[in-house]
């Protein structure tokens, strides 16, 4: 183990170099991770060939996750807009989001890009009419709630493309 009882950086390694080739599954949960900690991350583990004279290196350690850079300022729960997979942020699944976070943590006050129980995040969701094929769901479909018309008190709520009106239903009625 190395340290804070983190796996050693070879099995951290193999661990989620494996878990980033994981196929799609319909109602699979995936997690958002922001680029700029997770190349970060690589370099310290030496992920890349590349990378290996940087391997353990403390100047490199990155740290707690970071998602700041993908919410929107003041907002723990909205993403910035537009952002593109593999640029500003990898998907991990949730058995890879789970390691990163039992051997680095999560930067105070933040909480996991991951869509299902209430929390940001992603859910696989099927799409096409004739051919289906599996994607992550970044972006929810955002409606505001207020009862008998009241605007003084909103409720925001998030749902997936996928959810049914009972769902929805459901829902608002809480």
């Amino acid at each position: 183990m190395a340290e804070g009882g983190a796996a050693d950086l070879d099995t951290q390694r193999s661990d989620i170099a494996t878990l980033l080739k994981t196929s799609l599954r319909k109602g699979d949960t995936w997690y958002l991770v922001d680029s700029r900690w997770f190349k970060q991350w690589k370099k310290y583990v030496g992920f890349d060939s590349w990378d290996k004279y940087q391997m353990g290196d403390q100047n490199v350690y990155p740290g707690p996750i970071d998602n700041s850079g993908l919410l929107k300022d003041g907002d723990a729960q909205s993403l910035k807009e537009h952002l593109i997979d593999e640029l500003d942020y990898i998907l991990l699944p949730t058995e890879g989001w789970n390691k990163l976070v039992s051997w680095y943590t999560l930067m105070e006050g933040q909480e996991p890009i991951a869509r299902k129980g209430g929390r940001l995040g992603m859910k696989v969701v099927e799409q096409g009419m004739f051919v289906k094929h599996c994607k992550v769901e970044v972006y929810l479909t955002e409606l505001k709630l207020c009862e008998n018309g009241n605007m003084n008190n909103v409720v925001t709520r998030r749902f997936s493309k996928a959810d049914t009106i009972d769902t929805i239903e459901k829902e608002i009625r809480k």
